[in-house]
């Protein structure tokens, strides 16, 4: 059975439309499916919980952006009977660049409906605790997380205007390039702690972001980690910091390509699991989503992986 969980409002409307395609063939090749329209916060995380608690195998594809994917993804209470596939219609759509998945909507229903190929993908998980508090929150991610200005870029993208009026003219990541280089300009940077399982931890100041990746993309295409690949059993971290505003200038646009590894100040490790302290409050994003403000964070492999039609 495939259940399809679809985002109307993503990409500012794009979904209800593509959804609207999508149902015409899904009814013409007679296919049998089920289909929920998601109207509020929490939604995708109650109907993906439904359905991981099923007890047989299903298919559940997610019609929207990587927040809506990471949504349906974090309520699954296990991957066991789930296999995961997706139809983009976001403005970043990091998950389907990072897996090279297609993205015209009829293209990814075909690949969907006759799978070719379907992978074991590690899953992110996220604890983090609030501060002055000692209660843990615990948050999912299948593209990337992580603190500093792009989470910063994330929150502030969702709360600008100009970010619909971009996706109407099909051109919505560049809302995600012209936040990130006001913010850079802009924004105090902040001395963290990064201990990962590989070594000690180290401090490390003036950081602009660091971000642990699963994927390669994250912020509508910018290529933190060229080699993060989400069937390796490995994080991949970057660290931006300590880098003249100026010199950002030059070397975030390479982001795009993946040339600005090797610059001075940034930094690349693969570990398993990592911890991030701050010495006070700071964004975290996960996969684009802005849970809030944190300063203890923990980002590891989730235990099980997921299967995710990949062809």
């Amino acid at each position: 059975m495939y259940y399809f969980i679809i985002n109307p409002v993503s990409g500012s409307g794009k979904g209800a439309k593509v959804w609207s395609s999508v149902k015409a063939e899904l009814d013409r090749l007679q296919i049998d499916y089920r289909a929920f329209l998601l109207t509020g916060p929490g939604d995708a995380q109650r109907l993906a919980k439904s359905f991981s608690n099923l007890g047989y195998p299903v298919t559940v594809v997610a019609v929207g952006g990587d927040g809506t994917i990471n949504n349906v993804i974090s309520g699954f209470t296990s991957f066991q009977n789930i296999t995961f596939a997706c139809i983009p219609t976001g403005s970043g759509n990091d998950f389907v660049r990072g897996l090279n998945l297609p993205r015209n909507p009829i293209a990814a229903l075909h690949m969907i409906l006759n799978p070719k190929q379907i992978e074991n993908l590690n899953i992110g998980d996220i604890t983090c605790l609030r501060p002055f508090s000692k209660e843990a929150c615990r948050f999912s991610f299948v593209v990337s997380a992580g603190v500093g200005f792009d989470a910063a870029v994330c929150y502030s993208v969702k709360k600008s205007k100009l970010k619909k009026m971009l996706n109407f003219f099909h051109s919505g990541k560049l809302i995600y390039l012209l936040t990130a280089l006001w913010l850079l300009l802009t924004m105090r940077r902040k001395t963290i702690e990064i201990a990962t399982d590989s070594g000690k931890p180290v401090i490390y100041k003036n950081v602009y972001f660091s971000a642990v990746m699963n994927l390669r993309y994250e912020g509508g295409g910018f290529m933190f980690c060229p080699g993060a690949l989400p069937n390796d059993d490995y994080l991949d971290l970057i660290i931006a910091w300590g880098i003249p505003r100026l010199k950002v200038l030059t070397i975030l646009p390479r982001a795009f390509s993946g040339n600005h590894v090797g610059y001075k100040g940034i930094h690349i490790l693969r570990c398993k699991k990592v911890s991030i302290c701050t010495e006070e409050k700071i964004h975290l994003h996960t996969d684009g989503e802005t849970p809030g403000l944190y300063q203890d964070i923990t980002f590891m492999l989730h235990d099980e992986k997921l299967s995710v039609i990949t062809q």
